[in-house]
Order: structure tokens, then C-alpha cells, then sequence
């Protein structure tokens, strides 16, 4: 059975009682989502690139028909495509490192007494989710820009 959503899960984080960490839950949210859609992604994308890859060679030594053999083949290339376009391993490790340094800040925020979590511990936590999600946007542009340039780093 799922919880309940509190209001600041589907509303404005600066409304709910802790702004800060309502924000930094939501972000701690999105990446663990889009983390877990790119590791699927990888993993089914990798199954599937040995699937038609083993295919093909199974039906070429069977001597199955050339269309046949030549279909897995082809699939294996727009796999082997995909796997590049979508760049799904790369974002899921990047998305996994952002979720962890994002954690271990609402962990840290979470671990200081009800008196503590002032203004400053706020723009404390604010600070550290803008400096992860600018990271993470940074990495994003500059990696587009890299297989837009034509780049093999990947």
C-alpha cells in the first residue's frame, strides 16, 4: 500500500512547512526515477543487443534464410544505435551520483535538531541542491555537445 503524498509532493515546495526540505525531497525524487528508468533502459537495451546478436549467429549457422540473418543483424546495429542516442548508462550513473550526494545532504539537514534547521541551515541545503542539479545540467550539455560534435567519449 502506498503513503499517502503529503501536500508539498505535488505542490510548491516553498509552500510546505520546511521549503528546503521539500525541495531537496522532490529533486532526491525525480532523480531516483529517472536513475531507475535509465538503469532499465541499459539493462534491456544490453539483453537485447545480446539476444540478436546470438540470434544472428545462430541463424546464419542454420543456414536460415538471408533476409532473416541480415533482420537480426540490422537490429543488432539499431540497438548498438540506441544504445548511444539514449546514452542510458551514462545516465544512469549520473542520476545515481546525483540521488547519493543529494541523500547524503537531506541526511545531513535531517540529523540537526529542530532549532538548527533555521534560515541558514535552509539556504544551506537550497545551496547544495542548486549545486547538484547545476552540475547535473552542466554534464547533460556537455555530453550533448560532445556526441553532437561528433565526440567518442562514451
Amino acid at each position: 500500500m502506498r503513503k499517502p503524498k503529503q501536500a508539498s509532493e505535488d505542490g510548491d515546495p516553498w509552500q510546505a512547512p520546511d521549503p528546503a526540505l521539500a525541495l531537496a525531497l522532490r529533486q532526491v525524487r525525480w532523480y531516483a526515477r529517472h536513475r531507475d528508468r535509465a538503469r532499465r533502459t541499459y539493462q534491456a537495451n544490453e539483453i537485447l543487443i545480446l539476444l540478436t546478436t546470438a540470434s544472428t549467429t545462430v541463424t546464419a549457422a542454420l543456414k536460415v534464410s538471408a533476409t532473416a540473418t541480415a533482420i537480426l543483424a540490422a537490429s543488432t546495429i539499431v540497438l548498438a544505435g540506441l544504445y548511444k542516442v539514449l546514452d542510458s548508462h551514462e545516465n544512469w550513473l549520473a542520476f545515481g551520483s546525483a540521488w547519493a550526494e543529494l541523500q547524503i545532504a537531506v541526511h545531513d539537514y535531517r540529523l540537526l535538531s529542530a532549532d538548527q534547521r533555521d534560515e541558514d541551515a535552509q539556504k544551506r541545503l537550497v545551496g547544495k541542491v542548486n549545486e547538484i542539479n547545476s552540475a547535473e545540467t552542466g554534464r547533460w550539455v556537455s555530453r550533448r555537445q560532445s556526441l553532437a560534435a561528433g565526440g567518442s567519449d562514451g
